[in-house]
């Protein structure tokens, strides 16, 4: 399908923002307005699979908080269910951790609060996300914090009664000890969804997680565990020695293997690393950002009435294929709407681009194969799968050619996912050129990786 067609009229398809095992999110422009909207597209199939996309779109729709994504509207059409979302163009929090270093303190702080601030309301409305990750985050074009992907999510209390889970569920590195040790031993909500919240923030500052499994069989674990038990001395090896006391003292205290003595929501608001203000900071962080901080009247992305009614209602898409992949005009420039640390530019054309790609992922054992010309499917091990884009970037000339490859995580985990890429990014090194002029116009506060870094 060619860039700019119509998933409904006046709506066209513009990208892909992501894709994994329930399907893919695409993002929609409106024609006329120019504001923008995610569609996440998800395989309906029959019986409980249907049933589970349904209690998503349910659940998500009721939800309004300016830490959480908005969900517009739903609807479903020959076995998909089509979920309508608030676009958020920063991308995924995950793209802003570097690998092993992840980023400035005040920047964690600022995401924590909001992170923090979104859970808050959760909860109180009785729904716990249960896969919170930075994969799940996603930025807003004011740099705001929005919690994404109810796809697991339940609720737990209705009213003043609260109910136990007993469902394992989430992602792995992420999940509370009382999680994985469910159904035999059901677990409060509240307290497993601040476990993978401190464990964000632990990416954030460290750039790396510090276990695979929070288990007794899980050596890091196990040390971390009993460090938090003795109450003194060094922490162990691994992303603890990298924090400062403050922020040390917070994640030991949100990160107690004991459900029952790990600090609560409001406790963690209050410790002094939450608290210190950002550099620069006009005022100290509030628990809940008031209107100004989440809005910006200066751009497109509000929905009138008659545009969200058009969208929802209309009979159905436009085309049967509407949802392939949009591809740019051949020498068109790129002009992703989204921010994207993950991407090179290469002096060489596409053809020349993709093969050094494959000789470096040739002698790293990693498996690949062509989908396109311009488009290659990734495989490091079986837990972590990517793609990659080529898009010529201005025609051959005295400079030569210059082509932009453009890294996605389709499965697996976002900071191992950041660690292949940095490798293969090394790897093309002899190749990196500095970005085109007109790369500087692009929606993103990041640089692009060529030769003078």
């Amino acid at each position: 399908m060619a860039a700019g067609a119509e998933f409904v009229e006046g709506w066209l398809v513009a990208q892909v923002l992501g894709e994994g095992a329930y399907g893919e999110v695409r993002l929609l422009v409106h024609a006329r307005s120019g504001a923008a909207v995610a569609l996440k597209v998800l395989r309906a199939g029959a019986g409980a699979e249907a049933g589970a996309a349904a209690r998503e779109a349910a659940l998500h729709r009721a939800l309004r908080h300016p830490h959480v994504l908005r969900c517009l509207g739903e609807r479903t059409h020959q076995g998909q269910h089509y979920m309508f979302l608030e676009y958020a163009p920063g991308g995924e929090l995950f793209d802003r951790i570097e690998p092993d270093a992840g980023m400035r303190e005040d920047e964690a702080r600022r995401y924590w609060r909001q992170l923090l601030a979104g859970l808050q309301y959760l909860h109180g409305r009785g729904v716990a996300h249960r896969d919170i990750k930075p994969e799940n985050l996603l930025l807003d074009n004011r740099d705001q914090l929005k919690i994404s992907d109810f796809g697991m999510a339940t609720l737990f209390r209705h009213g003043a009664r609260e109910r136990l889970l007993s469902r394992v569920c989430g992602t792995a590195p992420y999940a509370a000890p009382e999680v994985l040790r469910a159904p035999q031993r059901p677990y409060r909500a509240p307290p497993a969804d601040l476990w993978a919240a401190a464990l964000v923030l632990l990416a954030m500052l460290a750039g790396e997680l510090p276990w695979e499994r929070a288990c007794d069989t899980d050596s890091r674990f196990a040390a971390w565990s009993s460090w938090v038990t003795a109450g003194s001395g060094a922490p162990p090896r691994g992303p603890w020695r990298k924090l400062g006391a403050p922020a040390l003292a917070l994640l030991r205290r949100a990160l107690a293997p004991d459900a029952a003595a790990r600090a609560a929501l409001p406790t963690l608001l209050e410790l002094p690393w939450s608290q210190e203000p950002a550099e620069g900071a006009a005022r100290a962080w509030r628990s809940q950002p008031t209107a100004a901080d989440v809005t910006d009247g200066d751009t497109p992305d509000e929905l009138s009435a008659a545009d969200m009614d058009a969208l929802i209602s209309y009979s159905q898409p436009a085309h049967a294929d509407d949802l392939l992949l949009a591809t740019p005009v051949d020498g068109a420039p790129l002009t992703p709407l989204g921010r994207r640390m993950t991407r090179v530019w290469l002096r060489a054309d596409e053809a020349a681009a993709m093969a050094a790609l494959a000789d470096a992922l040739r002698q790293r054992g990693h498996v690949w194969r062509r989908l396109h010309p311009r488009l290659m499917a990734i495989e490091c091990g079986a837990e972590l799968k990517m793609r990659v884009w080529a898009m010529r970037c201005g025609a051959a000339g005295a400079g030569g050619a210059r082509t932009l490859l453009e890294f996605r995580r389709a499965r697996g985990c976002g900071l191992q996912f950041k660690r292949r890429y940095v490798e293969l990014r090394d790897a093309l090194a002899p190749l990196h050129a500095p970005a085109p002029p007109y790369a500087a116009t692009l929606p993103s506060s990041h640089k692009t990786y060529g030769a003078d870094d």
